[in-house]
């Protein structure tokens, strides 16, 4: 799965308070991290399932800022009975901001909103 973002004020890691200056904050990158994984998941999943994030392992490696195009690409590794893991990378052109591995456990919708 890829995604498309572009980095607002409000991806900052100023405007989180994960940071002082106006980079793309490390809970951006991995809140689009983990879209990009729930988004490859629904096309595995049941229709009476989706997916919570269980674990993640996250390198921020380099910045980006306000105006940058950041590609997000996930893609599926290892699939289990009750979890999918995933390699994700978050890239600006040809430089990798971060990479993560990510493991979403399977739930029934009905019974895990209860």
């Amino acid at each position: 799965m890829i995604l498309e973002k572009v980095v607002t004020p409000k991806d900052c890691a100023t405007n989180l308070k994960s940071g002082e200056v106006e980079v793309l904050s490390t809970p951006t990158v991995l809140a689009w991290m983990e879209e990009a994984s729930a988004e490859l998941s629904k096309k595995i999943l049941n229709e009476d399932e989706t997916t919570v994030g269980a674990h993640v392992e996250l390198d921020h490696l380099a910045p980006a800022f306000i105006g940058d195009k950041v590609i997000i690409e996930s893609s599926l590794v290892e699939k289990g009975k009750k979890k999918l893991s995933f390699n994700i990378t978050a890239k600006k052109g040809e430089t990798i901001l971060a990479k993560a591995f990510h493991v979403r456990v399977i739930v029934n919708k009905r019974k895990f909103s209860k």
